[in-house]
């Protein structure tokens, strides 16, 4: 009867001691799901601010303003050839001087072609 007196006392005692361990490790993980909001929220903040910097970048009043003294309208006998090189990513990038032109065989026989 003692033992079982005794089982029950250690039982109740370890089972007290197990729910407030659980409390508290809810309460540290509702502390730290709180700060990893926070921290989303933050950079969602961020994420905005920096899609709207862009956006206002990219509208043709903002784009056509930083080209506005460099572009000029093409002729309509000119012809640009642009050299592309390979770089290492593996990805083509067209190089070459502002209205470069090219003296090939394609360039000549165009203009005997009129």
């Amino acid at each position: 009867m003692l033992a079982l007196i005794l089982a029950m006392v250690v039982v109740t005692v370890g089972s007290a001691f197990s729910i407030v361990w659980m409390q508290q490790q809810i309460s540290r993980t509702a502390q730290s799901s709180q700060q990893l909001e926070s921290q989303l929220a933050e950079t969602l903040r961020k994420l905005r601010f920096l899609d709207e910097r862009i956006a206002s970048y990219h509208q043709p009043v903002v784009l056509q303003g930083k080209v506005a003294g460099v572009l000029r309208p093409s002729m309509e006998n000119q012809m640009v050839w642009v050299q592309e090189r390979q770089l290492p990513s593996g990805r083509s990038y067209a190089v070459s001087q502002p209205y470069e032109v090219s003296m090939d065989l394609a360039l000549l026989d165009a203009n005997t072609a009129r």
